[in-house]
């Protein structure tokens, strides 16, 4: 197997990999800050419950730059920090936030909304301004995406953006959230990055919380054919990241020993991106090590309430009364997280630590953000 899989350019997993802690104890690797509620957009799946107003409670312009400086004080290498929303540009005082980021050494990343407000103007500020990368979301062709976000003519505003960005220097990763309604077309959106030039492909595997409603799960095994599929797609030279979908890492330690063919929904996948694109052109390429919420990530919500993720509404504290490098590298839930101290199936996984389950899917399933993942297919021997 260890040949045939580095043939491939898949590092093999080893026993000693299997034993490892977190590597994310001390800091994370993200830090996500939930801006505002405020959206001019109306997405079926919205984490957010976004708004066009925001709501009472939001951390102050004093408060966020306090939030900042806690970031800061994770140390070097500092945490990247993801301003979101609902939508960043509809805080008055996002680039005098930015501007504080910049000066405390922190390195940032913002994810606006496709609108008006993302305009040249607002991108050259955000170049100005430090930002390395952006991210916008894309999930499908114009109809698709326009239907889910639920504005007409987002998806064009999505193309001109990502151009938009591009001429001003900006790197920009698209995200793209798996579902029932978008999952046929995932191949259609690689072959659209590929074309234009985008280098980035964040996945997201749905949860149902906020708006997005169970009915659009895949089934075990279709989730598996995703990351059989993802995995191709990192053959065109696509770096390809998932979110809530930690069990990519399982099925491309499991390609080269699975006799199983994937199924029909990897197979159509996999046929039209070669009708679009053309034969791969090299092997799989997939980050070893991967985060888990609470394990390399951090999310502050709008109210400042943290949480392990944004997914995970699971209040660990709140950054008004609460230091966000304590709750991080001290909050027992935390702890248990990055030891794999998790339930059933997850617990007794012999590839927990590579994997870990999605502790979000868990805990909108059943109640306990350490217990199984449903979407996960795999079932340990014995």
């Amino acid at each position: 197997m260890a040949e045939t899989a580095r043939a491939a350019g898949v590092e093999p997993i080893d026993g000693e990999e299997l034993q490892r802690g977190s590597p994310f104890t001390q800091r994370p690797v993200l830090v996500f800050w939930e801006t505002t509620k405020a959206c001019l957009l109306a997405c079926r799946h919205c984490r957010a419950h976004a708004q066009r107003d925001p709501l009472p409670g939001q951390l102050t312009t004093e408060e966020g730059e306090r939030l900042l400086r806690q970031i800061a004080d994770f140390g070097s290498p500092s945490p990247v920090v993801i301003f979101t929303g609902g939508d960043l540009l509809m805080r008055r005082d996002i680039f005098q936030l930015l501007d504080t980021a910049g000066a405390l050494g922190l390195r940032c990343a913002v994810a606006p909304s496709a609108t008006p407000l993302l305009d040249p103007t607002a991108l050259r500020r955000l170049s100005d301004a430090g930002i390395h990368s952006l991210s916008l979301s894309l999930d499908g062709p114009e109809s698709v995406h326009d239907h889910i976000r639920g504005v007409d003519g987002t998806y064009r505003s999505v193309i001109a953006a990502m151009r938009a960005a591009h001429e001003v220097g900006l790197s920009v990763q698209i995200n793209t959230v798996v579902m029932r309604s978008t999952a046929d077309y995932l191949a259609d959106v690689a072959a659209l990055l590929l074309r234009e030039g985008v280098h980035v492909w964040e996945v997201f595997f749905l949860i149902a919380t906020g708006r997005a409603l169970a009915d659009e799960y895949l089934a075990p095994d279709e989730w598996d054919d995703v990351c059989r599929f993802l995995l191709d797609v990192t053959r065109y030279g696509l770096l390809v990241r998932t979110v809530e979908g930690p069990f990519v890492r399982r099925v491309l330690r499991h390609r080269d020993t699975d006799d199983l063919p994937g199924g029909p929904l990897h197979r159509r996948l996999q046929e039209r991106l070669r009708v679009a694109a053309g034969d791969p052109v090299r092997g799989v390429q997939m980050p070893r090590n991967g985060t888990l919420d609470g394990d390399g990530i951090i999310f502050v919500g709008h109210d400042g309430t943290v949480t392990p993720g944004g997914f995970l509404p699971l209040s660990l504290g709140d950054v008004r009364h609460d230091n966000v490098v304590d709750l991080y590298r001290g909050h027992h839930l935390l702890q248990d997280i990055r030891d794999r101290r998790l339930n059933g199936r997850c617990g007794t996984c012999p590839l927990r630590r590579v994997c870990g389950g999605s502790r979000a899917r868990a805990y909108a399933a059943c109640g306990d953000p350490l217990g199984d993942d449903p979407a996960c297919a795999y079932a340990p021997a014995g």
